[in-house]
């Protein structure tokens, strides 16, 4: 299919389903790579491959932490006035956590697999 030919979606299913039932798709959708519940749909009932995305929250949370510490070792490089000198070791001690930090991620990366 080139770029300007286009499927256009013209069918129509409608299904019901319990409070519950409904809950469960949307917590599936989330979990998903499909942006919409028609395409998370369209993929079950044609039998098609679903991404479905699994969560670390103890490394999210570690991440998190990270973040913050890189902002707020920024915010204080650039507030205070340092001596050239400890200026420097403060640029050091960042690039050392980014890279400490660096490591981690690619230990968990290669473990997922």
């Amino acid at each position: 299919m080139s770029n300007h030919e286009r499927k256009y979606l013209t069918g129509r299913v409608t299904i019901q389903v319990t409070e519950e039932d409904l809950q469960k798709l949307e917590e599936r959708l989330a979990n998903s790579t499909c942006r919409t519940m028609s395409e998370y749909g369209r993929k079950l009932l044609l039998g098609k491959p679903i991404t479905v995305l699994y969560r670390n929250q103890s490394f999210d949370a570690f991440i998190d932490e990270a973040i913050a510490l890189r902002t707020e070792m920024e915010q204080v490089r650039k507030g205070l006035s340092f001596s050239k000198e400890n200026e420097i070791r403060l640029i050091l001690l960042q690039d050392q956590a980014n890279k400490c930090i660096y490591k981690i991620f690619e230990h968990v990366c290669q473990n997922k697999s």
